[in-house]
């Protein structure tokens, strides 16, 4: 009966909590994924005690974040990535060559006092290139334990949370007196930014609530499909240990992520699953069942590495923002692009308008949420690829 109440409360208890963060600011600020991680903490100790089988969570936290990850991907628009102009195409790359750069120098910082400093960088990596859910994918691709995805969440929303606040007050004036200035064009598309931006948002979109349900239906079980061919593939793939059945699988999970990965990208070129409403909100809720049942198999003990872990993200975070800082300067990168294709990176789509109005320029919204779509799309490549390359040298 407990195990029965644990897989109800991983279902529905998310949907209690995004209903909650959007009525109360307080929670709001906290996030969706932190309450939802901390939530499944709080619940872990009755279930514990009622019996609740704890290992069954944690293998349905595997399934969850594979089924998510698609779905993420199916709303990415890549094709629409030629509309930017080449200035911001530019510094979203700056950006990601500078996350790259950090991140790899803090793993040979921190790597003789943080054992699992591969870890955070590769997951650091696909956060500020996407964001939140690359985090939460390239974790599990690179066997990344629960309290490591965990911590390093709870990590990100204080350091993200400085640079946010940064962004909307401080930021501009500063980098205005060291960037170039914007050029106005007076080509602001509000239309096609409004539907970008209203499938980021995690609203409902404005269908009929039947149409919506069936094809948010359709759109898992797609998912689904991807993430059962990628596990085909896994079986297919020899063994270095002579494992079978799940534990093979657990020896690819990196491989089954990026095919999981691909598969998403491929499929968001099919027009009609791409502007299916509900895609990337479906991904999310699958998100935050991930974070619940992450949550209930948490070890308190891990907590001690806490520190370490927020100061080794406080130099990527902040180290990347740098580094991006002086490529623009050198490159004569304006101070808005600059500061968008950095939301872009750092926070992904869901983040651009804030900022944008901050700026005063509607201009920049479509560029910038365009950029954190393409970010989401490389972000577990890169990822995933340099997490598992830097584990090399440790």
């Amino acid at each position: 009966m407990a195990t029965i109440l644990m897989i109800l409360i991983i279902a529905f208890w998310p949907r209690l909590i995004t209903l909650a963060a959007s009525r109360f600011n307080l929670l709001n600020t906290l996030g969706p994924v932190f309450l939802c991680y901390l939530s499944g903490l709080l619940f872990s100790f009755p279930l514990k005690s009622w019996g609740a089988d704890m290992t069954l969570s944690a293998d349905v936290s595997s399934v969850l974040v594979l089924i998510g990850m698609p779905l993420i991907l199916f709303s990415a628009d890549l094709p629409a990535l030629k509309k930017l102009a080449r200035p911001m195409i530019i510094s979203f790359g700056m950006n990601t060559a500078a996350v790259i750069i950090v991140a790899v120098a803090a793993f040979f910082i921190f790597k003789e006092i943080a054992p699992d400093a591969h870890y955070i960088s590769g997951m650091l990596i696909g956060t500020y290139t996407g964001g939140t859910p690359n985090m939460i994918a390239i974790g599990h691709g690179l066997g990344a334990s629960t309290e490591q995805i965990l911590l390093l969440q709870t990590s990100d929303m204080i350091g993200g949370g400085i640079y946010f606040f940064m962004l909307l007050s401080i930021f501009p004036g500063m980098m205005k007196k060291i960037l170039p200035e914007y050029s106005y064009t007076g080509k602001a598309d509000m239309e096609e930014a409004s539907r970008y931006a209203e499938a980021f948002s995690g609203k409902k979109q404005s269908v009929k609530p039947l149409k919506y349900f069936l094809t948010r239906l359709c759109l898992v079980l797609i998912s689904v499909i991807c993430v059962a061919v990628a596990l085909g593939i896994g079986l297919l793939l020899p063994s270095n240990y002579g494992n079978t059945g799940l534990a093979k699988l657990g020896e690819h999970t990196a491989v089954i992520m990026i095919i999981v990965t691909t598969l998403g990208i491929l499929l968001s070129f099919v027009k009609k699953i791409r502007y299916a409403p509900g895609s990337y909100s479906s991904g999310q809720y699958f998100l935050l069942m991930f974070s619940v049942a992450m949550g209930l198999c948490f070890d308190l003990s891990a907590v001690s590495g806490a520190l370490l872990m927020l100061c080794m993200l406080l130099v990527i975070q902040f180290g990347t923002v740098l580094v991006h800082i002086v490529l623009a300067r050198l490159a004569k990168i304006d101070y808005h692009t600059m500061i968008i294709t950095s939301t872009a990176g750092v926070f992904g789509p869901a983040f651009i308008i804030p900022v944008a109005k901050a700026l005063k320029n509607d201009e920049v919204i479509l560029p910038g949420i365009l950029c954190g779509i393409l970010g989401y799309a490389i972000g577990n490549y890169l990822g995933i690829g340099i997490g598992a390359f830097l584990k090399l040298f440790l």
